[in-house]
């Protein structure tokens, strides 16, 4: 390795740098340096004193006076209009009485509207005379309501004739049937409930019986009343 340099003494650093500023202005670049400087004081001094014109700022966009405006078209509501109340039909057929009259004068009621009769439909029927009085109710059932039950009266009994088939085959029947005994003790509509030996001409032998008899007639509140009753008609061999 090599020897570190020596420092430089003080002398010798001083005598480097005077050398420096010496080569760096020379005696023409005074010249210059000087002229320059006078240049600009001579500005400086002119511009404090000459007034500088203002700049005008930037003009305002030309108004045109045409202002066109656009909205979204909104439809008006819908005016309904309102029949007028009874208060107001009312107040306005009824006289307003003066306020300081010489005489109080009567208060009048409003005359009621009269309304246009209306047409007959073309299907009206006329009742000329009395009408006719309500349909009986249908037959009664005894013992319900105070019906009394209507009873066969013995001199009518007829015995029902007995089936030629069913004789011969030794079959005895029984048959259930629905009867109407009118309010005058005769015997009206009879139905076929049961057989118990049907297609053997039980069945018509007990109607055919049946409707030969008489009854007293039930009875509600004292009055005759028609009734229903069921009757058992037996075919038995002796």
């Amino acid at each position: 390795m090599g020897a570190p340099p020596s420092p430089m003494r003080l002398d010798d650093r001083v005598k480097a740098e005077d050398s420096l500023y010496a080569s760096m202005f020379h005696p023409e670049d005074r010249g210059y340096l000087a002229w320059g400087l006078a240049v600009a004081i001579v500005l400086h001094v002119v511009c404090l004193f000459v007034p500088v014109p203002e700049h005008d700022a930037a003009p305002e966009p030309r108004k045109d006076g045409r202002v066109v405006v656009v909205r979204k078209y909104v439809p008006p509501p819908p005016r309904i209009e309102r029949a007028p109340s009874v208060e107001r039909r009312l107040a306005r057929r009824v006289p307003v009485p003066d306020p300081e009259p010489d005489e109080p004068e009567p208060i009048r009621e409003p005359a009621p509207e009269e309304l246009e009769p209306q047409a007959l439909p073309p299907d009206a029927e006329f009742i000329i005379g009395d009408p006719e009085p309500p349909p009986s109710p249908g037959p009664m059932l005894p013992g319900v309501g105070g019906v009394t039950h209507p009873a066969r009266i013995a001199e009518s009994y007829v015995d029902p004739v007995y089936p030629e088939h069913a004789r011969r085959a030794k079959i005895a029947g029984k048959v259930f049937l629905q009867v109407i005994v009118e309010r005058d003790g005769s015997v009206g509509e009879v139905s076929l409930l049961r057989c118990n030996r049907p297609g053997l001409g039980f069945e018509d032998a007990a109607i055919a019986a049946v409707r030969q008899w008489r009854y007293e007639a039930a009875t509600q509140d004292g009055e005759a009343v028609d009734a229903v009753i069921t009757v058992i008609v037996e075919f038995v061999l002796q």
